[in-house]
């Protein structure tokens, strides 16, 4: 509990008064407790990092994007990716903790329980800190999903205007739920879900229908014709140039998203031939729906999933991708029903009972399809992992490159038959890895997998030192990880003590730790970069210069050049900066 205004300083009390004179008259205005969190102290005399945990990996994705877990506190966490991954984030989706009394979240290290006279405050503290941090990684076109019971809704919403503003509020969604019963013996049959974006304006960024308990899912369909959805020879196509694309066979469960008619061949921005894609009885019933519209012949009309008929046709890389006409809605429902309890999509998987109220991983699904630009997709209440699968069958479903950060705790989980602690290492990841490999716990069969890549982390810290140039340099070497999920760049090229290289298929990433080798480092960049990628590369210096003018003039290589670590410790001067009195 807070400190009673007689245990106060007169310094302290006269702050205070400065503080509430600083107030708005009109606004959410909570306690805030003299003390902050433990976890927020620790960045005044440490400065958060990222390390790869070994072993963990899980390579099945080949040229997909790389998915994240982040084992640790989510304030850490979400401090690092304001580096990483600022302004970069297309969705973000939490169910944070309910504050119902019942223990459900720590603040300063001990649970909040009913007893707390300022649990409100702790609660909206606690959430404050963290949607600041987060508002930060949203794209200009990124929207924030929240999950929220009655409780602290209001409070919630109240909040969420200060934070984003009031004219970014997209939609309060009442999610109709499974029939439950609170402490107080009362039916419990709805939850919201707020929804706001960061630069909203005049864009509808969200496009949608309503979701009933008759949308689910249909499988179990093999004795019944597949539909075939066709895409006529002259219809209209953007995205890719002209030419011929091979359709790849898809992989970990995708073996029946294929093209039949083999090539697709493109001129003048047409498709020369009819294409045809098989639909699986697996997919979303509102996209079979649409499917089982069509008619024999190429004459026939193409409808997309909202049943608005197809123009053209967008493909995404050389992947067939029918990203169908990009229709924007702004009719989204207010109420939705899906009432999936999250519980079962573990019990599938063979985790029943490993973590309590899991969300349903349909709802999660249909949250992030409303969002057509979602590319990374954010989750820092992570959980049992219900967003990573989402995404990944959402990927599966639609061909798409969507990308999961998850960020937990590991921390006891007591609603977990998995064991005393441990709900990153034993729930999360786990999930996740059932879900790509196929295979479960105990290596019964789950599915045949799926296409994903996955690599496991956990926060750790460097001790400030006595100077800026200290800190420096005990930074600098622990930015490796860091610099390769902010380039998505994992492929090992080479090391020395003056330097690593990291490499995807699109860029080439050297990381130069001594500053003044780098002219000499730029040859064994030019030797080892065999495809001649665009370099973007990272250079020790005592200050924000970059010591560009060390690289050759006579490169015939695109390059940029970032000074670290004055980049990380520039972005950690900003949220970590105590606010003036």
């Amino acid at each position: 509990m807070s400190q009673s205004w007689d245990e106060h300083t007169k310094e302290e009390l006269i702050e205070e008064i400065k503080k509430l004179k600083r107030q708005k008259n009109y606004g959410l205005v909570w306690e805030e407790k003299i003390k902050p969190e433990k976890v927020v102290e620790e960045c005044e005399k440490k400065l958060p990092v990222l390390k790869e945990v070994e072993g963990k990996a899980i390579l099945k994705g080949e040229g997909g994007p790389t998915n994240i877990i982040i084992e640790g506190d989510n304030y850490h966490a979400l401090a690092v990716l304001n580096y990483t991954h600022a302004g970069k984030i297309d969705v973000i989706y939490i169910d944070p903790p309910y504050n119902t009394g019942n223990k459900d979240f720590i603040y300063d290290d001990c649970y909040v329980d009913k007893e707390d006279t300022f649990r409100h405050s702790k609660w909206l503290s606690f959430m404050d800190k963290r949607l600041r941090l987060a508002k930060n990684l949203l794209s200009d076109d990124g929207v924030i999903f929240i999950s929220i019971n009655d409780i602290e809704q209001a409070n919630l919403r109240l909040l969420c205007n200060q934070i984003f503003g009031e004219n970014n509020f997209i939609a309060n969604i009442v999610n109709k739920t499974p029939n439950q019963t609170n402490d107080k013996n009362k039916k419990q049959v709805h939850e919201y879900i707020l929804a706001y974006g960061l630069n909203l304006g005049d864009k509808k960024i969200l496009s949608g229908k309503r979701i009933s308990q008759s949308a689910r899912c249909t499988t179990g369909k093999e004795n019944q014709t597949q539909p075939v959805l066709l895409f006529p020879a002259g219809l209209e196509v953007e995205g890719v140039e002209d030419g011929s694309y091979d359709h790849p066979r898809g992989t970990g469960g995708n073996e029946d998203v294929n093209l039949i008619s083999g090539k697709i061949e493109i001129v003048n921005g047409k498709l020369l031939n009819d294409v045809e894609l098989k639909a699986r009885w697996s997919c979303p019933n509102d996209i079979r729906k649409y499917v089982d519209k069509i008619k024999s012949g190429s004459d026939a009309p193409i409808y997309n999933k909202f049943g608005k008929e197809l123009k053209r046709l967008f493909l995404r890389g050389t992947r067939f991708q029918p990203i169908l006409e990009k229709v924007g809605y702004d009719d989204l429902e207010s109420v939705i029903e899906i009432t999936d309890k999250g519980s079962y999509d573990l019990e599938k998987l063979g985790m029943g009972g490993f973590f309590g109220y899991p969300k349903s991983v349909r709802l999660i699904k249909y949250l992030i399809s409303l969002v057509p630009s979602g590319g990374i997709i954010l989750d820092f209440f992570a959980g049992s992992g219900t967003t990573g699968q989402a995404v990944m069958e959402l990927n599966n479903e639609d061909c798409g490159h969507r990308q999961f950060i998850l960020v937990t705790n590991n921390e006891a989980n007591g609603k977990s038959d998995a064991g005393a602690e441990g709900i990153a290492e034993k729930v999360t990841y786990p999930r996740i890895k059932t879900v790509i490999t196929g295979t479960r716990l105990d290596r019964s069969k789950y599915s045949d997998g799926l296409a994903a890549n996955l690599r496991y982390y956990k926060t750790d810290f460097v001790e400030k030192g006595k100077t800026t140039d200290d800190d420096r340099e005990a930074l600098v070497t622990r930015c490796t990880e860091m610099i390769c999920i902010r380039e998505d760049a994992f492929d090992f090229v080479a090391s020395t003590p003056e330097y690593r290289f990291y490499k995807n298929n699109k860029v080439f990433v050297p990381i130069i730790f001594d500053q003044f080798a780098i002219a000499e480092t730029w040859e064994k960049v030019e030797e080892l970069n065999t495809e001649k990628l665009p370099v973007h590369c990272y250079n020790f210096s005592y200050n924000r210069h970059a010591n560009e003018e060390e690289i050759p003039e006579d490169t015939e290589l695109e390059w940029t050049a970032c000074s670290i670590p004055e980049s990380v410790l520039e972005v950690y001067k900003k949220i970590f900066r105590k606010k003036e009195a």
